[in-house]
């Protein structure tokens, strides 16, 4: 009898140990499963996707002065000599989405911005602005407002 009790014991203990040791073993194993596929994913492109047309918008409309980084400078459009803005400055950063408008909307003649009231529509204007802030002055993204203060 007690080399029965023994035996049972013993056959209770070695699946108790097997039991531990493998559940280990999955849980290592799904841990290094996630971590592996955590590592070989590629960044999430999804913000990239969401400012595709306002990077459009800017490269057709604003990098020829500004460059596609935003940081402005020293270039000639059109043969007249310009400093555009530096949109990645903190300064700029600082500027609200609808004082961004008003410049696109209104222009700065004497420095060479044109107005883009007749070419853009509002919700283009703010697109390009949300690239500004996204893609080049690498701030948190937000969605778009539909204001109509314009």
């Amino acid at each position: 009898m007690t080399k029965f009790v023994v035996c049972v014991v013993a056959v209770i203990g070695c699946l108790f140990i097997y039991s531990c040791s493998n559940s280990n073993a999955v849980s290592n194993s799904a841990n290094v499963t996630v971590a592996n596929a955590t590592a070989t994913q590629p960044k999430s492109t999804v913000a990239n996707d969401n400012l595709a047309k306002g990077r459009d918008l800017y490269n057709k409309n604003c990098s020829n002065c500004h460059k596609e980084s935003g940081e402005g400078g020293p270039t000639v459009v059109d043969g007249r000599k310009m400093k555009p803005d530096n949109l990645t400055d903190d300064r700029r950063k600082k500027l609200t989405d609808d004082k961004y408008i008003e410049v696109m909307v209104k222009g700065i003649e004497d420095e060479g911005m044109p107005s883009y009231r007749d070419k853009l529509s509002d919700a283009e204007m703010r697109e390009i602005v949300r690239y500004i802030r996204v893609g080049l002055q690498n701030q948190p993204d937000s969605p778009p407002t539909n204001t109509n203060a314009h």
